[in-house]
């Protein structure tokens, strides 16, 4: 996703995640993260959980221009992402732990969605050879209560179905709002369309 933003004339960096939770900490997690962009007004780009997580990496940025939630949840202040998941996922979860760790995020349903998601066995292959085992207690801390976390602009692009709910609560709270009926991993199958949209949202 990265790559298609600079081609298409924006600075970009993608942050690595693959050691975060070792250390179940957000501000340790979000430090890291905001030390890849130098420099004020920078746009951070939130998927999935990472939603959660942008109160701690946006406090630790200097000065950001702007958050766009894509296909993410939102701030969760003093909520774990437990709190946040349906009741049954996270029942299935805890029985999935093995010494207070998790498999690969595709096992965690009862089907592996990523087949119907991403049709390219080459590239799915190489997406779960990527996918971290994440600590239990990692999705069960809290989400610490960030204060004048919010940039000057916050959107969000839906890009699946699953996702309205967040896209919903964005519009009410008159942030601009892009829907894409694609999936939630469309930064990889769709990555021009994704990065269209993400530009139309980056402020200036």
């Amino acid at each position: 996703m990265a790559d298609e933003l600079v081609s298409g004339g924006a600075t970009a960096v993608a942050a690595d995640y693959s050691r975060l939770g070792v250390a179940p900490t957000y501000e340790e997690d979000g430090a890291e993260i905001a030390g890849l962009a130098d420099g004020a007004g920078w746009t951070l780009v939130a998927h999935s959980a990472a939603g959660g997580h942008a109160p701690s990496i946006l406090a630790a940025m200097d000065q950001p221009a702007g958050v766009i939630f894509a296909d993410a949840i939102l701030p969760h202040p003093g909520r774990s992402w437990l709190d946040t998941a349906p009741p049954a996922l996270v029942a299935r979860l805890r029985t999935l732990a093995v010494d207070g760790v998790l498999p690969p995020w595709n096992e965690w349903f009862e089907t592996d969605p990523l087949p119907a998601i991403l049709h390219d066995r080459a590239l799915r292959e190489e997406v779960i050879a990527e996918l971290p085992r994440v600590p239990l207690d990692w999705l069960e801390t809290p989400a610490p209560v960030v204060e004048n976390w919010a940039p000057p602009l916050q959107s969000y692009l839906r890009l699946s179905r699953a996702y309205e709910p967040e896209a919903a609560e964005a519009a009410i709270r008159h942030w601009p709002v892009r829907r894409l009926n694609l999936s939630h991993l469309a930064m990889l199958t769709h990555a021009d369309k994704v990065a269209q949209e993400l530009m139309s949202l980056t402020p200036g």
